[in-house]
């Protein structure tokens, strides 16, 4: 194809090489082609990352203004002895719902929310990676907020607390419908978080500016980087937990029944191993806040940038090590308790290196105390506090003393109040005038810091002293004389002063936001990517994608700033750059709004919610879902032709050439050599392929993501068994080991169809879509004897799940990597019939190669599982 036989609706901008700024023309076609469609329809197709995220932003808030004032009235309940504005009942159900509401419909998606909005202005991209799944995952968040909140006003809100321990919470104990709210509302909203943590993972390994090496990010990057990974592997445990728990109450399995096999204990390992870690999953985001506010308001860059990096890896990696100091007061081991007590000491020490190195800034800088800064300097009065107590109920001598008493309850909320909603507060204030193109009123955001730092000490410091005079928690009430009256008063007084500091907090957001004083594009001379943008900024974030030559971009003045060209005006096409230096590296084109996500979620949400009354929805609930999801990926006639078309380019007789070679190589041969880093010119990169296989490609990331998540289910599934095994010395339960046909077949079913996938991914890449479209057949019916023989498998188990917690682990395992095997089906079949019959382009041979990466996994995690099933019975330890 030639250059006037190039269609003009994707010509790329030729001048956007000349220098930072695109001509009007081009910022006008860059605007229409990445806004969101205008009307109803588009309001729900929207994909653009600012707009979900500022709908996350408002979603969250809005839960945290539920929770506090359910917050509010338990105070109130709590101010004078012997009250009875509330029952014993109403109350249990407000500190579980204000728990849980705090904890999985704020704290974590809020912090997503903020990195969904920035990241992308942060790296110098146009878009997050996956801007379908991302707007999938708002609003089945949404949806899963709403079903904890109908429930509640109909008077089946959950009553076991945010931590729902069994056997309060299983079905002996908790009657009706409420505990099975809360566990469906766990799925809802940690499959959004796994979400999210795969599209920002790949946002910032895959879509950064060139040359912003890893050694250049940005540390709120780093922060959100650090965060999203450990989502990736403390979240499956809840998921699995809650799975377990609502399986109990449905269908009769006995995972936490004791007098048939299972554990009380194995919810507390599971809860608390995601519990803790969870904790870090709010703390590390708002060290992220402090390491952006600090540098600016100090007017230097950040001290100590390596050991700050680590420290947040380390803390992460620590993280993980700690969940049993939520249970010194059970049976567990005594030696095993000192471990965690010198885990649960270790982690301040990380901790100790990110608190000097933001001091050494400060102390070496030129500091302003603008309102930013003054939630940052609360943090660190705060959160020293908090971790002291932490530290202190590190101690299993201690923590016995003070377990479950109001000591407790102060150091949760210094921790998690002090060490992020005060630099959460600090980030809005800073981003706001980014986001609104307003400023937010200094004068009210001083009276917002003092009244809401004075009301937090006076509720939660008094905390400390009535556990230490034996107040237990998640009391409704408590006699008089016991002397707690007067220190419950002052917290309650205090709960009402944060309560005002919130609403003037809102006034203000509203206020400014209709008539508050224009912002800038860099209010605050800061020195990072997003500063460098119009307030707010335009849909397509970037006029010209920029070039990178140090940490702090802005404030870099020893090259000129460098520029991207070549990318097409009129398609949503994107620069994927390289994981460790960001060498450009693909083209991608990008999905354009769809209302298949929403109705993707839709149908998602009718899925979880019919479970809850019916296990047959597990069945019927699964066709509207694979339909909705199965359109939302079948390409358009439109798109099929902008991506063909993208795909041509450069246009002479080699191209088709060209393009194979490039998919197979490494980086294209004109950003091999190393000086294109410090080069300060523009990098035109039309001769890029518009995809790669293999970690070029942002859908094998977005593979290995899913496979990181299965991979953990998995893995916390096998460690359900051998912590079973571990308690019932009668295992397997008196029951037969099961027969060896059936799972011996499959097994060799499965590691032949290893064959025909590999072949499929080699034709995939030497682009023969004849032999792909052949191999990916037989793949299927490789599928399909499989499931035939797992049929037979499960009416042969020796076993039934509802029998006792053998049974119940062992069908569990088979169902997981059933419900895996099928889905990976209906995505061969799916992917033959587009190869066999359907619209056709390049990037459908990168599906082909994907799906035989994601079909390996699949074969390779039966092994395990097969060994815990069929052969660990058969062995006597």
């Amino acid at each position: 194809m030639s250059t006037a036989d190039r269609p003009r609706s994707l010509e790329p901008d030729l001048t956007l090489k000349d220098g930072p700024d695109a001509p009007p023309d081009a910022r006008v076609a860059l605007a229409d082609t990445w806004r969101d469609p205008p009307g109803l329809i588009g309001w729900f197709s929207a994909v653009n990352h600012k707009t979900i995220a500022r709908r996350f932003i408002v979603t969250t808030f809005s839960f945290f203004l539920l929770a506090g004032v359910l917050a509010l009235v338990m105070r109130t309940q709590l101010a004078r002895p012997g009250n009875r504005l509330v029952g014993p009942d109403l109350y249990d159900q407000l500190f579980t719902i204000h728990g849980t509401t705090m904890m999985f419909l704020f704290a974590v998606p809020v912090m997503q929310a903020v990195a969904m909005y920035l990241i992308p202005l942060m790296l110098g991209a146009r878009s997050v990676a996956f801007p379908r799944m991302n707007a999938y995952a708002y609003w089945v968040f949404v949806f899963g907020g709403l079903l904890l909140y109908v429930a509640f006003a109909l008077g089946a809100g959950p009553r076991s607390g945010w931590f729902s321990y069994v056997p309060l919470a299983g079905p002996d104990y908790a009657t009706g419908k409420g505990s099975d709210v809360w566990a469906q509302m766990i799925t809802f909203t940690e499959l959004p978080a796994l979400l999210e943590a795969v599209v920002l993972i790949t946002t910032i390994l895959k879509m950064r500016a060139p040359g912003m090496s890893l050694n250049r990010l940005p540390l709120f990057a780093w922060a959100t980087l650090v965060t999203q990974f450990m989502v990736l592997f403390a979240m499956p445990a809840i998921m699995l937990a809650s799975t377990a728990l609502i399986l109990d109450r449905l269908v009769g399995t006995q995972f936490y029944n004791p007098a048939l096999g299972g554990d009380v204990l194995l919810w507390q390992h599971l809860f608390w191993f995601f519990g803790h870690p969870e904790v870090y999953l709010i703390f590390i985001p708002a060290l992220g806040f402090m390491s952006s506010i600090i540098p600016t308001f100090s007017r230097r860059p950040i001290f100590g940038y390596s050991a700050m990096v680590l420290a947040l890896i380390a803390i992460a990696f620590f993280a993980f090590g700690l969940w049993v100091h939520h249970m010194f007061a059970t049976a567990v081991p005594e030696l095993g308790k000192s471990f965690f007590t010198a885990a649960s000491v270790l982690i301040a020490a990380p901790s100790g290196i990110q608190i000097f190195c933001w001091l050494a800034t400060l102390l070496t800088g030129k500091l302003s105390l603008k309102t930013p800064m003054l939630f940052v300097m609360a943090f660190f009065f705060i959160l020293v506090l908090g971790g002291l107590s932490g530290v202190m109920l590190g101690s299993v001598s201690l923590d016995l003393q003070v377990h479950d008493t109001y000591f407790v309850v102060a150091h949760l909320h210094y921790v998690l109040i002090g060490g992020a909603v005060f630099p959460l507060f600090g980030a809005f204030y800073y981003w706001f005038p980014k986001i609104t193109g307003r400023m937010l009123g200094e004068t009210l955001g001083h009276w917002h810091f003092w009244l809401f730092f004075i009301g937090f000490n006076l509720t939660f410091f008094p905390m400390h002293l009535l556990g230490l005079q034996g107040m237990p928690r998640r009391v409704w009430t408590y006699p008089p004389g016991m002397g707690w009256s007067g220190m419950n008063a002052l917290a309650t007084a205090g709960a009402y002063l944060m309560a005002v500091a919130v609403l003037l907090f809102l006034f203000n957001v509203v206020r400014s936001r209709r008539r508050g004083e224009q912002a800038p594009a860099d209010p605050w001379g800061g020195g990072t990517l997003e500063w460098s943008v119009p307030s707010p900024p335009p849909p397509h974030n970037f006029d010209v994608l920029p070039v990178v030559h140090g940490r702090d971009p802005l404030w870099e003045r020893k090259r000129e700033p460098g520029s991207v060209s070549g990318l097409a005006v009129h398609a949503r096409e994107v620069l994927t750059t390289g994981v460790l230096a960001a060498a450009p590296d693909t083209r991608p084109l990008f999905p354009s709004p769809s209302p298949w996500p929403f109705l993707s979620a839709v149908a998602t949400t009718v899925f979880f919610i019919g479970s809850i009354y019916t296990p047959t929805a597990v069945w019927w609930g699964t066709v509207p879902v694979a339909a909705a999801m199965i359109a939302w990926f079948w390409p358009t006639r439109r798109s099929n032709r902008i991506a063909r078309a993208l795909e041509r380019w450069p246009g002479d007789g080699r191209e088709r050439t060209a393009q194979r070679a490039a998919r197979r190589a490494q980086p294209h041969p004109a950003m091999r050599a190393e000086p294109w880093v410090a080069r300060p010119s523009s990098l035109d990169v039309r001769g890029l392929p518009s995809f790669g296989f293999g970690h070029r490609s942002l859908m094998w990331w977005a593979t290995a993501g899913l496979m990181l998540i299965e991979g953990s289910v998995f893995a916390v599934a096998v460690g359900m068994y051998f912590y079973l095994r571990a308690v019932n010395a009668s295992w397997p339960m008196n029951a037969p080991a099961p027969a060896l046909l059936w799972g011996s077949l499959n097994t060799l079913v499965l590691l032949v169809s290893m064959w025909p996938n590999a072949l499929a991914k080699r034709a995939a890449e030497r682009d023969s879509r004849e032999r792909a479209r052949l191999w990916l057949a037989v793949c299927l019916v490789f599928a399909l004897v499989f499931l035939v023989v797992r049929g037979f498998e499960f009416a042969s188990l020796n076993v039934m799940w509802y029998a006792n917690a053998y049974g119940s682990i062992v069908w569990l395992l088979l169902g997981l990597h059933t419900t895996h095997l099928i889905t990976d089906t209906i995505d061969t079949a799916v992917l033959a019939l587009l190869l066999f019959t359907g619209p056709f382009e390049g990037k459908r041979l990168l599906d082909t190669s994907e799906n035989a990466i994601y079909w390996n996994f699949v074969v390779l995690s039966w092994l395990p599982i097969y060994a815990v099933i069929y052969l660990a019975p058969r062995i006597h330890f």
